[in-house]
């Protein structure tokens, strides 16, 4: 796994951990959106069942057409997931956080441990229900804050195991290195 991240590393930058997401909660998570999907089609045919309008074609047509768009849906979503679980990682250096992820390509984001100012640990409510142990650390910097509201723009390691012991390692280490400077 640490091998993922060589080519990207600068001189004297060492591979301190690297991680892959919990892949339980990173499928079941994204199916279960697909499901919320699936169930809010299934309300407006009923809606439409029961509206007894001649102008509306007939239910059928709608349950075809949904849980075909469902199941097409479905299928291409569970490729791309798999191409991107195969490319997620997450790995800390000497010098900074680094994020590997992609479908078609590889990309990586990082961000210098020197300009970490707040690390969140956090464990939601799917995290509990799941009981896998995971969570998400969010690390934030001036330039790249952690802010709720704008989620995408958030750096964090997502669906990570043991997310608190992970957090104080992550911490510890981050201390130890601006301590040496």
């Amino acid at each position: 796994m640490i091998d993922n991240f060589d080519h990207i590393l600068g001189e004297n930058e060492k591979i301190v951990k690297a991680f892959k997401p919990n892949k339980f909660k990173l499928y079941f998570s994204n199916y279960l959106f697909l499901l919320i999907l699936l169930l809010v089609g299934i309300f407006f045919i009923v809606l439409l069942s029961v509206m007894e309008d001649p102008n509306i074609p007939a239910p059928e047509i709608y349950v075809s057409l949904i849980a075909g768009g469902w199941i097409l849906i479905g299928i291409i979503d569970l490729i791309g997931l798999r191409l991107y679980y195969t490319k997620r990682m997450y790995a800390y250096t000497n010098k900074r956080m680094i994020i590997r992820n992609g479908i078609i390509g590889v990309d990586y984001k990082s961000l210098d441990i020197d300009m970490i100012g707040a690390i969140d640990v956090s464990v939601n409510v799917l995290d509990k229900i799941l009981n896998k142990n995971t969570g998400n650390i969010k690390f934030g910097s001036m330039a790249r804050p952690i802010n709720p509201a704008n989620a995408t723009e958030v750096f964090a390691f997502t669906s990570i195991e043991n997310p608190y012991e992970t957090y104080k390692e992550i911490k510890k280490y981050i201390d130890e290195i601006k301590h040496d400077k």
